[in-house]
């Protein structure tokens, strides 16, 4: 089995029509990436319920949303940013390469998006109802 990926063309603004390839992260690095923003989020004080570290990624996915605005800038955007190295661009008529994002992109919905992106191909399978196990 391989890593999933997903194909994003932007719609509007200033990178209307670029196209980029997210592929998600390996487990073991999707999974530290997971708890370093669940210990963020706990160290912010956001009540994290029943969430816990060894949880990983499916844990994340739980809050993510309600909470980015309390975690200190200095700690959120290394993790924001850490989504886009799974982001390469795909040049017109070339091949995908890695992104150079001061070159490559000129809109911040642009990041927003590849970011929203990268976070949702990692947390996909919650909305699949990933959270239950089965010994089928």
């Amino acid at each position: 089995m391989s890593l999933k990926t997903k194909t994003v063309v932007i719609e509007k603004g200033r990178d209307a029509g670029k196209t980029f390839v997210i592929t998600e992260m390996p487990v073991t690095k999707a999974d530290s990436w997971a708890m370093r923003a669940i210990f963020a989020l706990a160290n912010a004080g956001i009540d994290i319920g029943d969430v816990k570290p060894e949880m990983g990624m499916m844990g994340f996915g739980q809050v993510a949303l309600k909470a980015l605005s309390s975690i200190k800038a200095e700690v959120g955007i290394p993790l924001l940013n850490e989504l886009l190295d799974c982001v390469q661009i795909v040049p017109t008529g070339g091949n995908a390469r890695n992104m150079e994002i001061d070159s490559d992109i000129f809109d911040v919905m642009t990041l927003f998006i590849l970011r929203k992106e990268a976070l949702a191909i990692h947390i996909d399978f919650l909305a699949q109802g990933g959270l239950s196990s089965s010994n089928n």
